[in-house]
């Protein structure tokens, strides 16, 4: 297709399929970037509204629980334990950084259109930005409460609080811009990995271990720069710590200030060539996640069938398909165990017993809400689950779903019930009974949204 890997011929004009009936061609007179924005502006307003309203049901209700979270972590604090929240929060944040980039850019679900529309190398770095920037705001965000909220005395160490708030935000713009600069170009490299002409040091490694590393070759830049991007985000925080506390605090800011301006310096540089990354790297990600064939194909077994003996047999195929439709998208079961260790973590400093809430909040809020990944049309058109169970049926499936890292859950707390007398065999149940009612509510309130509705819509 032309475009596709950036190197071929692009688009010269749109077709008529992108309109229906309405426009069929742009006069060539009128394709030039400003004119062809405004002939191009009635069909744009549609998808921007509809990005508007995903994203605002998407990430609003994640945004809020995390601002109430972090209410609850730094209430009565001192401005030592605030410090150390902002420090655990941007850990929390390079992590998902690093995790989940290509989750939300790669493949992007717009690649077809912004062929269509013969986007320039600029208009597509700015869609890209525009798909990031809801997660780097959901961590953005609750910094100011962390950082500020003190219903005591919301004057007090304002410049103090104004500093370590400022150093974190710019560390954090730092990381994310510094993880969208990688993925975003990593197409390119991971083609090369996957044809040999890269990556000679894995490949020997690999055959003198066999069984050992199961990663095919065209994923292993993806998982390197997970690594490089916590990597580099941590260096930065430990260097805002030294600065601030040896040097100077004003001095805290200046690795995030410095890193932020680096990345903008790298994106300023690649962005003539940038659709050239852009459709390369969509290009291998939509073969990456295609189904096991292509470089897909690794010693890694998807999820068997056998997988949910635990399941009522009614629900086993559908529960089963669901689940492998998820792991697809969304690495649940790497994310779950970073939580419990960050879990583990908190209960060893003996963190305050509001932000051990918090956290297991927030936790129980994420671990139910992935689900909802399940309802997008991608993933759930509603003719084809309609016609395989009932509206109860998929309640049901979805709770099971749910259900499924609840018993990792339960032993986790057990086994820190065992250790920490701070936390009771009766609140590790406690907590557990709560996951289930969230599990159960989220299936309810999910099903409701798809199948209930729509089937309501053809009544």
């Amino acid at each position: 297709m032309p475009g596709a890997a950036g190197g071929g011929v692009r688009l010269t004009l749109p077709t008529s399929e992108m309109h229906s009936n309405a426009v069929r061609v742009i006069p060539l007179c009128l394709h030039t970037p400003l004119l062809s924005s405004i002939a191009y502006l009635p069909f744009r307003v549609p998808l921007i509204v509809t990005r508007l309203r995903n994203a605002l049901a998407t990430y609003l209700p994640l945004l809020a629980v995390l601002c109430y979270v972090s209410a609850v972590s730094v209430e009565g604090a001192d401005m030592e334990s605030r410090i150390r929240a902002l420090r655990y929060w941007s850990l929390i944040a390079m992590a998902t950084f690093a995790i989940s980039a290509p989750h939300i850019l790669l493949p992007d679900r717009d690649l077809k259109l912004m062929q269509r529309l013969n986007r320039s190398p600029k208009h597509l770095l700015r869609h890209q930005l525009t798909q990031w920037q809801p997660v780097v705001w959901l961590f953005i965000i609750p910094i100011a409460i962390l950082a500020f909220w003190d219903p005591q005395n919301l004057t007090r160490d304002l410049g103090t609080k104004a500093i370590h708030a400022g150093s974190i935000t710019l560390l954090l713009f730092g990381t994310a811009a510094y993880s969208f600069l990688r993925y975003t170009k990593i197409g390119p490299l991971s083609q090369q990995w996957q044809e040999g002409s890269k990556g000679d040091w894995y490949r020997t490694m690999k055959e003198n271990s066999p069984g050992g590393f199961a990663v095919p070759e065209g994923m292993v830049p993806a998982m390197l720069t997970t690594q490089r991007v916590f990597g580099v985000g941590l260096l930065t925080l430990v260097a805002a710590a030294y600065l601030g506390q040896s040097i100077h605090s004003w001095l805290a800011p200046l690795p995030g200030v410095l890193l932020l301006f680096w990345v903008g310096l790298q994106l300023q540089a690649g962005i003539r060539r940038h659709d050239h990354a852009y459709y390369a790297t969509n290009a291998f990600y939509g073969e990456v996640f295609r189904s096991s064939g292509g470089v897909r194909a690794s010693a890694r077994e998807a999820l068997p069938y056998k997988a949910v003996y635990w399941a009522p047999a009614k629900y086993k195929p559908h529960l089963w398909a669901t689940l492998r439709q998820m792991d697809r998208k969304m690495p649940l079961g790497r994310m779950m165990a970073v939580a419990h260790g960050l879990l583990w973590f908190l209960f060893y400093i003996d963190a305050s017993q509001y932000t051990i809430t918090a956290f297991l909040l927030l936790l129980l809020s994420a671990k139910n809400a992935a689900s909802y990944i399940l309802t997008q049309p991608a993933f759930a058109p509603m003719p084809f689950h309609l016609g395989r169970q009932s509206d109860r049926g998929w309640v049901i499936t979805r709770f099971l779903v749910n259900l499924r890292w609840t018993l990792p859950l339960l032993l986790s707390l057990l086994i820190v019930a065992m250790f920490d007398p701070s936390l009771a065999y009766a609140q590790a149940l406690g907590w557990t009974a709560l996951d289930v009612v969230v599990g159960f509510a989220t299936a309810l309130l999910f099903t409701y949204r798809t199948e209930y509705r729509y089937r309501q819509h053809l009544a």
